[in-house]
């Protein structure tokens, strides 16, 4: 399976060179000081457009098969967002639980003694 891979790659640098020279032939039409044929530069934008949709699905399958061969299940996306969510949820915990023991300590009844109670 990885041999397969490999010769999509070769495949799909082949692509990127091709789509290059439609481009390449597009713009050399383009910019003709003399008679433009409108006809080439169409044929030549719309193999562009082909080989680039085409390089964008290659290039998706691709990225999908690493992903997974990779990890051995479908990649899920980066857990960073997940990780600074959970540590900013926890530092908020912290500090609500900081808050809680101050207030307790607060509102622990005091025990006052009279000087004169004590005489009697």
């Amino acid at each position: 399976m990885a041999m397969k891979e490999l010769q999509n790659l070769v495949h799909l640098e082949s692509a990127v060179i091709q789509t290059v020279q439609y481009a390449q032939s597009t713009l050399d039409e383009m910019s003709r000081d003399s008679e433009i044929n409108t006809q080439k530069i169409k044929a030549d934008a719309q193999l562009f457009m082909k080989s680039i949709q085409h390089i964008n699905e290659k290039l998706i399958q691709t990225i999908s098969y690493l992903s997974t061969v990779s990890t051995a299940v479908p990649h899920g996306g980066s857990v960073y967002n997940s990780e600074k969510d959970f540590h900013l949820a926890h530092e908020h915990c912290s500090l609500v639980m900081d808050r809680l023991n101050k207030l307790d300590k607060k509102s622990k009844p005091r025990i006052f003694v009279l000087e004169n109670s004590m005489n009697s």
